[in-house]
């Protein structure tokens, strides 16, 4: 009989919490069949060193410095002895699994002992997706959808004009739509737990995306993008209209996003550079590039009150929290206390607040399900959604825990995603 060994990952060993960001996170490997063996097993934990998936790095403690390897010594009586896992910045994955664990035995005979698939989960540029990944996320995007009977329609009730004050016009505008993307995303996941919602780099030409066999090509002078008859999203429905009503004032093919008079969208480099506190730099990036991308389109995405009927809408919110989250990253704002993190402490009613779902202790609706004034009189998505790799942010997410969503100033704060081109520093 062989040596039988047992991964924990993000606390759950059934391999539904093997989905790894760059941020380190806690695992544990345990013996549960020590074939007869009386002194610890040395083992060799390693991951993937070439090829195009995920790679990981490792370390014994989740403030170490990150390794290619780590050597373990395991309690023959199935003690877990712990250990942090990360994805390798750089190297996220294409495929479920595609970032094996691989656990050897040391010492004169380093034969193989296990073998754990894992992912590197990534939310990358949507131009730059394989075949593969394309794939599924649309097939998720379908089935959440179900031509207009699915539980999509409760994203798309949630971002009306009746709700602009929730979510638009202070503050609280970038954690609500990151927390906004987020619940769809884990929505995807629940159908198909490898998807991620890619990100629209709006200030940069995007050929693939806006194609037929993606998010649907131009076809002037029609209103209505042409998608590939193999193409999910072409049985697409809204409040029970089929079809998705987009036309991009720029060809998306030669160029980024700009509006009818030909003014281009804020690009990144100018976006992520803004030195002051979150407060100077959320006001003009909720303009621009944020209305501005919305407004390089005639059809539903250009307004509030229709642009979630588009699935280009989450897409396109993803690459604005990418800018928010590129922009912490770059100056360091992470910690919720500090004012150049987020302005207004506490919640609503405490001296010196805002308006009720844009301060620090704020829950945010339609999570925490009020339906009492000032909120609006539904709550068409309520609760958070749960996820296998973290508790974070649970039933009713507020603001505060939207803004260390890599866990960089606290670990518990870890929301579960990341970006191909924001690393984890601590």
């Amino acid at each position: 009989m062989a040596i039988s060994l047992r991964l924990s990952v993000n606390g759950a060993e059934d391999g539904a919490g093997r989905y790894l960001t760059w941020s380190p996170r806690p695992a544990s490997l345990a013996v549960v069949d020590a074939d007869g063996a009386r002194g610890p097993v040395e083992v060799r934990l390693t991951g993937p060193t070439a090829g195009d998936g995920g790679r990981l790095d490792l370390r014994p403690g989740g403030s170490d410095p990150p390794s290619g390897h780590l050597d373990l010594a395991l309690d023959p009586d199935g003690t877990p002895v712990p250990f942090w896992l990360s994805g390798r910045f750089g190297f996220p994955s294409r495929e479920d699994g595609d970032a094996p664990l691989e656990v050897r035995a040391r010492g004169t005979d380093p034969r193989a002992l296990a073998s754990f698939p894992l992912m590197v989960r990534i939310r990358k540029d949507a131009d730059t997706l394989t075949d593969g990944e394309r794939s599924r996320l649309l097939l998720a995007l379908a089935r959440l959808n179900d031509q207009g009977r699915g539980a999509f329609r409760a994203f798309r009730d949630t971002h009306r004009e009746s709700t602009r004050a929730e979510a638009h016009g202070r503050d609280g505008f970038p954690p609500w739509h990151r927390a906004f993307v987020l619940d769809l995303e884990r929505a995807l996941q629940q159908i198909d737990p490898g998807v991620t919602l890619p990100y629209w780099r709006f200030d940069v030409p995007a050929p693939r995306l806006f194609d037929e066999t993606y998010l649907g090509a131009p076809d002037p002078p029609s209103r209505l993008p042409r998608f590939a008859a193999s193409n999910p999203l072409r049985v697409w429905s809204t409040d029970g209209q089929p079809g998705i009503v987009r036309a991009p004032f720029f060809d998306p093919r030669r160029s980024g996003a700009h509006d009818r008079n030909g003014q281009a969208v804020r690009r990144e480099a100018v976006v992520t550079g803004f030195p002051e506190g979150f407060t100077r730099w959320r006001g003009p990036t909720e303009v621009d590039p944020h209305g501005s991308a919305h407004v390089s389109f005639t059809g539903h995405v250009r307004v509030i009150d229709t642009a979630a009927r588009d699935p280009l809408f989450f897409l396109l919110h993803c690459n604005v929290d990418r800018l928010w989250a590129k922009w912490q990253w770059l100056h360091r704002r992470f910690d919720p206390d500090e004012a150049d993190t987020y302005r207004f402490a506490g919640e609503a009613g405490d001296p010196g607040s805002t308006r009720v779902g844009h301060n620090l202790a704020d829950s945010m609706w339609p999570w925490n399900g009020v339906r009492t004034a000032p909120r609006p009189p539904t709550a068409p998505r309520m609760p958070f959604p749960p996820s296998p790799v973290t508790g974070t942010p649970g039933d009713a997410p507020t603001v505060r825990s939207m803004i260390d969503y890599q866990g960089v100033h606290d670990a518990g704060a870890w929301l579960g995603f990341d970006y191909d081109d924001v690393p984890y520093e601590p």
